[in-house]
């Protein structure tokens, strides 16, 4: 099967200005990195600030060429002008600040101006914007003006213009940062439901752990370079690199981690508070409600 994302042997690079506008130095922002995401995969990529997560995620959308390597988009190398509007509609990007992707008056109005763009006829149009509301759960606000909406409806509008330039690919980069616990637990249960349900891929950016534990996999970055791979539950077993990359457990392995350190035979590779009680339970030790 073609994979949605493969990248090989990536490098980018940018030059870092003095004062006077002259080359301080050369930064390395992505180092050699080599993955591959299938089709329909909810993958995670996480990392501290400064980590070059984000700047990965702009290859993924084309928005920035390699220095070296190679970026394929479902077959299409981000190098090739010629396909660049194709991969910006296979490989769809939602940004950190809602406010900076508004685009109209209207939140359908918003929906429909990236197909509109790109010359879907006006019957097929409607569908497709009556569709995508439906599938983010805003169809009921589509007559408002998206300043009325939270920042998580603002993100779940973001998310259903993509869906309606039939994006196979949704890159979410650190497009929770912004937003407080509800409205990031809106925007990620809707793009779990569109991934599971309508099979399309989610690529995760962000630092906050407790947003990957639904994912296939993670890849985890240190200065440039992907350190760690694999599934929630392997990913959080790696306390200690976990630790170096800047980054903290989620609440339930933190707590796991710290009874197993005062000698509880404890699974640490737990991934929510109820997994947690189920192995306290099962170790016969009280957890008073943990």
């Amino acid at each position: 099967m073609k994979k949605i994302v493969e990248i090989k042997n990536l490098v980018h690079e940018y030059a870092r200005r003095d004062s006077e506008g002259n080359v301080a130095e050369i930064v390395r922002a992505v180092d050699s990195v080599n993955l591959e995401i299938e089709p329909g995969a909810f993958v995670a990529v996480l990392g501290a600030n400064g980590s070059g997560k984000s700047t990965l995620a702009k290859h993924l959308n084309a928005l920035l060429m390699p220095t070296e390597g190679t970026v394929l988009i479902d077959g299409k190398n981000t190098e090739d002008r010629e396909k660049l509007l194709d991969i910006r509609k296979t490989a769809g990007m939602v940004f950190q600040n809602p406010d900076n992707q508004i685009v109209a008056n209207v939140v359908e109005e918003d929906v429909a101006f990236g197909p509109e763009n790109l010359g879907v006829p006006t019957e097929k149009l409607e569908k497709r914007v009556h569709d995508s509301l439906k599938a983010v759960d805003l169809f009921e606000e589509r007559k408002k003006s998206p300043n009325r909406l939270s920042g998580g409806q603002k993100q779940r509008a973001a998310i259903a213009g993509i869906l309606a330039m039939r994006s196979k690919c949704i890159i979410l980069d650190e497009a929770t940062a912004m937003l407080d616990p509800v409205g990031r637990k809106q925007v990620l249960q809707a793009v779990l439901e569109l991934n599971r349900e309508e099979h399309i891929t989610v690529i995760l950016i962000t630092h906050f752990m407790e947003e990957v534990i639904e994912a296939d996999q993670i890849f985890v970055m240190k200065q440039g370079e992907v350190v760690l791979s694999g599934t929630p539950r392997q990913v959080f077993s790696r306390k200690e690199l976990l630790e170096e990359c800047g980054l903290t457990l989620p609440d339930a392995a933190r707590i796991a981690w710290g009874l197993k350190l005062k000698g509880l035979s404890v699974r640490t590779d737990v991934l929510s508070m109820q997994e947690l009680e189920e192995e306290l339970n099962g170790i016969g030790v009280s957890h008073g409600g943990v």
